[in-house]
């Protein structure tokens, strides 16, 4: 998601006055919703150095013992499927499937509108996932860390058909499998993960993307609520317990299967968004299918336990590669409660 730099935007916090220098005339912040695929967040007020070191693995890492999913720090791991969910307008109504993901990655699209990239396994996945939509130019360089994992989406642009294709990734679509979607594959059209993860046996594990999982740090301001914008699209984040319950667009986010809308941990991570390589006409006009550049490093905020914390989020644009922590003095891992995590990107 995105939200505009230095906002009001956390109640009962203070913002941390911090803006990566701009690059190109399009920027803004992107709002991670639980997970983000790959980003290492360190504490520490200082901007830190990307090192090639990671973290000593603890009694509570998720990557000390392989029966753990190094995706959610609980449970047992399974093989992965990305699902692109529509989030816009009467298509919130109809969301299923979506408190069960491992991760939801929330993604700018064009005209400043919303879209989920959400990560299931089989070992814990829902019947039902949907309302299922197109894939995105930002979808391929953050499931670049997983592996060789599933991808269903309902169709793209012409122009984004190849990058697609020659991704490192198994595309799940209507057009390559139609008895897997609903209603023709036409929207709205969800999908049942049992039988797709049947389809496809041969799908990559959960592996380690860099996040890591134990007891919350010392420090951290209280934090209410924080709220987060694209240009055309809200989202806030509503602490009750060691959850967050989550609101789209000014009202309740409800899943048609799970009630609520909710994520254990939610990162605010400050991304650009740039202009795409490709631009839709299927509206009757020219919209630029805008980009979210997800490697680097800029400032983030991370929220878990109704506490936030302010860090840094690094990921090295070698492709595949997890996010490892900065080895700078000041930085130290900041580990995710144990559950599913939102990330949001502009």
């Amino acid at each position: 998601m995105a939200a505009q730099p230095n906002p009001s935007s956390h109640v009962g916090v203070t913002r941390q006055a911090a803006w990566p220098p701009p690059r190109r005339s399009r920027k803004v912040a992107t709002c991670v919703f639980i997970a983000l695929t790959g980003p290492g967040i360190c504490l520490g007020t200082a901007a830190c150095s990307h090192g090639s070191a990671k973290p000593t693995p603890t009694a509570s890492s998720a990557v000390s013992t392989p029966a753990v999913s190094p995706l959610t720090g609980t449970g047992t791991a399974g093989r992965v499927l990305a699902v692109k969910i529509d989030n816009v307008g009467f298509a919130q109504r109809e969301q299923t499937g979506l408190n069960s993901a491992d991760l939801v990655y929330v993604i700018q699209v064009e005209g400043g509108l919303s879209r989920y990239l959400a990560i299931f396994d089989s070992a814990h996945a829902p019947a039902r996932v949907g309302p299922v939509r197109s894939a995105r130019q930002t979808d391929i360089p953050l499931l670049a860390a997983y592996g060789k994992v599933g991808l269903a989406y309902s169709g793209a642009i012409s122009g984004l058909l190849p990058d697609l294709a020659a991704a490192n990734l198994q595309n799940i679509t209507p057009a390559s499998a139609s008895r897997l979607f609903s209603n023709g594959g036409s929207d709205p059209t969800y999908i049942k993960l049992a039988d797709v993860f049947v389809a496809y046996p041969d799908l990559a594990e959960a592996k380690d993307v860099g996040l890591r999982f134990g007891a919350a740090p010392s420090g951290g301001q209280p934090a209410v609520s924080v709220s987060a914008r694209m240009p055309s699209a809200s989202f806030t984040f509503t602490a009750s317990g060691t959850q967050w319950l989550v609101s789209v667009d000014g009202h309740a986010a409800m899943t048609t299967d799970q009630g609520r809308t909710s994520a254990d941990n939610v990162i605010i991570q400050h991304v650009h968004v740039v202009p795409g390589k490709y631009t839709d006409h299927n509206a009757g006009h020219p919209d630029n299918e805008v980009f979210s550049e997800t490697t680097g490093q800029g400032p983030a905020d991370f929220y878990r336990d109704g506490k936030v914390w302010h860090g840094q989020w690094s990921r090295p644009a070698t492709p595949r590669r997890p996010t490892t922590p900065s080895t700078a003095r000041r930085c130290r891992w900041l580990p995710a409660a144990p559950g599913s995590s939102w990330k949001g990107r502009g």
